[in-house]
């Protein structure tokens, strides 16, 4: 055990090989023929193969002595004639624990690292098939885990024979727990496959699965905060809680922000939810929509890498996290990921898609980040989606976590399309066609109302500005004309329908703005589109002290 390396005997190895149907191992007759550092012995231990290999593993290491000791698995056989020296030569690193042969920088959300991306090393299979994966920047490369072809190990850390049970997940757990003891797990450079690997297909069985995840996810994965403002709709709200609580997706952080005036949702919080560490309750009765939409965007998760919002009446799909960090961690140059959304109604039934949410891609796709913000500037359209929709990398929000594109647009921000302009300034993003949340579509949406509209018309017309200020999307002057064109259509169209309105308030601070707005875009076509208006945006808050 780790602590007692004294005890071991420091010039012996044990070749621990999993016994083929006839109860001898591949290596057997190989091993003579393989050179023995001096000074040092070999011991092989035979052991029986499948069932739980872990358990097996751990009774073969309690047997032996050796410090140094290589796990083979069934019809494995060393090609490297000197493999020892190069597996001591690695080990003179005492920071490293395990050495394999294949392994990956990062596990795939599945547990599984043959679904893992960026995997490492090469392998030889007795069937005339090969693996070559990444190639090694130096003499070893540091992986998150190592695959049960070959785990060769310098120090004795138990096997979790207690979780499982089968022939899978034991060479993950294993690489595991030497990082969570401080070890190092590496995969050295190979000109040629140093192993020839008995066939093998890829097997797990989903206990096993459950408990690998439930057991390491918080260990292996980046921390995902989901944030949820909620108003008195408990319903709604219990049913987005509860799609966030199914998620495969286990290392979460969710965090809600209640400013309801009743203690509806405080009550079901306490009695069905209180248990759940993942979740963090904030009740603010004195709250109004503003001072809680706030609090939710001042929330600030040190430790989490990625953000996604989740509106009280939308759903996520139980995967979505789960596929799209899988997609983070294949694709380093994203800042965002989004999907489909389906259209439901206010019980949940399926609506068909609006322009809004019709599909934009009939396949996953990798679109640049330049193009997909310089579209949004110039349809005026969010092909992004609503603030349920995308999974976000943390770090390209202001701040480092708050919403929006320059941090200029005060009460006028729209929570979704400026904070993806933002994100795509700085990444590409990936879009999935097959449907990872569902959008309600009620009477009760906040972006049905007036004032809604109202601001979201100001806020396009403060994100064109910023891009054509900061040279971003918006290049040259014919684009910079269609944007501005196109928002001079859309909110000409606005104001035509406003004046239908019986009693609409001529008078109103914020439509006043929009007007100001308007002759600012207007004269922008005169000017060499450079746009020039001067409205407030300053928000007044009655927060809590210590949340302003």
């Amino acid at each position: 055990m780790i602590g007692e390396e004294t005890l071991m005997n420091d010039k012996k190895i044990a070749v621990i090989a999993q016994c083929e149907a006839n109860g001898v191992s591949a290596i057997r007759p190989y091993l003579d023929a393989i050179d023995v550092p001096q000074g040092y012995a070999v011991e092989l231990i035979e052991v029986p193969s499948g069932g739980n290999v872990a358990d097996t593993y751990q009774r073969a290491m309690e047997q032996s002595d050796a410090k140094y000791k290589v796990y083979l698995s069934p019809g494995s056989i060393l090609l490297r004639l000197n493999f020892f020296e190069e597996m001591l030569r690695v080990f003179e690193n005492p920071m490293i624990g395990a050495m394999g042969l294949v392994g990956t920088k990062q596990i795939s959300t599945t547990g599984l690292l043959a679904a893992s991306p960026f995997i490492k090393g090469r392998l030889l299979y007795t069937d005339d098939r090969s693996f070559r994966g990444e190639d090694i920047e130096g003499a070893t490369e540091e992986v998150m885990a190592v695959s049960g072809d070959l785990i060769a190990t310098q120090y004795d850390i138990p096997w979790r024979s207690d979780l499982f049970h089968s022939n899978c997940f034991y060479a993950e757990a294993q690489c595991i727990e030497f990082r969570r003891r401080g070890y190092r797990s590496v995969v050295p450079h190979q000109d040629e496959a140093w192993l020839l690997s008995g066939t093998k297909e890829i097997s797990y069985d989903d206990v096993s699965q459950e408990v690998f995840l439930d057991t390491y996810s918080t260990d292996i994965y980046p921390l995902v905060s989901i944030v949820i403002p909620t108003f008195e709709r408990p319903h709604y709200f219990r049913l987005a809680l509860e799609s966030v609580l199914s998620q495969t997706y286990r290392n979460l952080d969710i965090f809600i922000t209640d400013n309801s005036h009743n203690t509806e949702t405080a009550e079901m919080m306490r009695r069905d939810f209180s248990d759940d560490p993942r979740i963090h309750y904030e009740h603010h009765p004195s709250y109004g929509a503003p001072e809680n939409w706030t609090r939710a965007h001042n929330y600030d998760n040190k430790d989490a890498a990625y953000v996604n919002w989740l509106m009280d009446d939308d759903l996520f799909m139980p995967d979505k996290i789960a596929v799209m960090m899988d997609c983070f961690f294949a694709n380093p140059d994203l800042s965002l990921v989004t999907s489909y959304r389906e259209c439901i109604d206010a019980d949940g039934n399926k609506l068909p898609d609006i322009p809004a949410t019709s599909p934009i891609a009939q396949e996953i796709t990798k679109f640049s980040g330049e193009t997909i913000g310089a579209n949004i500037l110039v349809y005026l359209t969010n092909f992004v989606g609503e603030p349920t929709t995308a999974l976000l990398k943390k770090k390209f929000m202001l701040d480092g976590h708050d919403l929006g594109f320059s941090g200029r647009e005060g009460k006028y921000l729209i929570s979704d399309f400026p904070t993806w302009l933002r994100l795509l300034s700085q990444g590409n993003m990936v879009y999935f066609p097959q449907p990872l949340s569902k959008f309600r579509v009620h009477d009760g949406n906040e972006q049905r109302s007036l004032t809604s509209r109202i601001r979201g018309t100001i806020c396009w017309a403060m994100v064109i500005r910023e891009a054509i200020e900061r040279d971003i999307y918006l290049h040259d002057t014919d684009t910079r004309r269609k944007a501005i064109a196109g928002w001079l259509r859309m909110a000409s169209e606005f104001l035509r329908i406003a004046t239908m309105i019986p009693d609409f308030c001529w008078e109103d601070m914020e439509f006043q703005d929009l007007l100001c707005v308007f002759s600012g875009m207007s004269e922008a076509l005169r000017k060499d589109c450079r746009i020039d208006f001067d409205i407030d945006t300053t928000v007044t808050l009655h927060m809590d002290d210590d949340e302003q």
